[in-house]
């Protein structure tokens, strides 16, 4: 079982909300520590529609300045994210403790809050204000594998010690089960459905990262699947894949023979996909040496997962570093580039509408919280 298997049920977890999964080059996900310059552009008339503001209502989308790179899927997402503003690791864990404690006492159950920000000393790319995909990321991070960039492995490793271990300890058989579906829901619950029971802990995940829910006018979890649909048509179009040769060629040079495609540094790719198959082996390895008396499975899968960036981190960074180096000199980053912003103007004039109906859907959760 992988480390993102094992904590998906916990509130600190290994897994990226997949409603921030982005869609080609210069990413979300590879600019975690810098807010979009124009970010308030694009909720602006949203906001104002909820009565936010009593501003003239402007474009709702953003129109990214032809040549930098940045394709329009890529500039929404990374604009939302600005305005999101969810914090590190820590601020989130944070958050959702406490939202986690008020769901379970409205439901007659004590919950303490764990204190991770005094446990835990974690430096992550947000912190460093890092890009993921450039090469000060890599150097630092890798691909943000076995090198833990957000702080989760850490963070969801101080868990072993638990303070409410002795309260729930203390509950009788049938208190305990009722404690653990108040807290966890229903184990089988699709994360991703509006409906279903996903206890106090679910409910903070959705309410901490803004989860838009699906509406007559915008299906999010059917958008980002068209998303990823894009992602593939910009992967393998053939002026991408005409650098891959060339890569590989130049990989191989590195000390690393034997791939073929570069992929998006994100969720596909040779070089990253090694790097995750051995971390992934290694966890599984390791979880069985973790001592019997930590009983909880997020904890011990952290754990192991310390270990194993111990083990590996080092020849992850030599990797992720050449392979930016790579992307770069045999012209595959620039074509990358090219491409995604050509197919992502494309998407977005076609998708306008859903993207408009998701940033008022958006700004209408902002409004709530703030």
């Amino acid at each position: 079982m992988g480390l993102v298997t094992a904590v998906s049920r916990r509130p600190v977890t290994g897994r990226r909300d997949r409603q921030y999964r982005a869609t080609g080059v210069r990413t979300v996900h590879e600019r975690v520590g810098r807010p979009a310059p124009v970010a308030a552009v694009l909720l602006a008339p949203a906001l104002a529609l909820a009565g936010c503001t009593g501003e003239e209502p402007g474009p709702a989308v953003p129109t990214p300045t032809a040549g930098d790179g940045v394709g329009a899927v890529d500039a929404f997402r990374e604009q939302l994210e600005a305005l999101r503003d969810l914090g590190d690791a820590v601020d989130q864990h944070t958050a959702m403790e406490e939202d986690i404690a008020a769901c379970m006492a409205a439901l007659g159950f004590e919950y303490t809050p764990v204190d991770l920000a005094a446990q835990v000393d974690v430096v992550t790319a947000y912190d460093l204000g890092l890009d993921r995909g450039s090469r000060e990321y890599a150097e630092q991070f890798g691909y943000g594998i076995a090198t833990d960039d957000m702080g989760f492995y850490a963070l969801t490793a101080a868990r072993a010690e638990d303070p409410n271990a002795v309260y729930v300890a203390s509950l009788t058989e049938a208190a305990r089960a009722e404690y653990e579906a108040a807290l966890w829901g229903d184990p089988g619950a699709d994360p991703f459905d509006p409906d279903a029971d996903r206890g106090c802990s679910g409910k903070a995940q959705d309410r901490v990262y803004l989860r838009v829910p699906a509406t007559d006018a915008v299906d999010p979890e059917a958008l980002f699947a068209e998303e990823a649909l894009l992602r593939e048509a910009i992967l393998t179009d053939d002026r991408v894949v005409a650098t891959h040769a060339e890569w590989a060629a130049c990989m191989a040079d590195a000390g690393y023979p034997g791939l073929a495609d570069p992929g998006d540094n994100l969720v596909t790719g040779d070089a990253m996909l090694q790097v995750r198959e051995e971390f992934d082996a290694r966890l599984v390895a390791l979880q069985a040496e973790i001592p019997p008396d930590v009983d909880d499975p997020s904890a011990r899968a952290a754990l192991a997962a310390l270990q194993a960036k111990a083990e590996l981190a080092d020849r992850e960074v030599a990797m992720a570093v050449a392979d930016v180096d790579c992307r770069e000199s045999s012209g595959y980053a620039a074509a990358l580039a090219e491409v995604s912003v050509e197919r992502q103007a494309e998407f977005f004039e076609a998708h306008r509408a859903e993207y408009e109906a998701y940033a008022a859907a958006m700004a209408e959760l902002l409004a709530a919280r703030d």
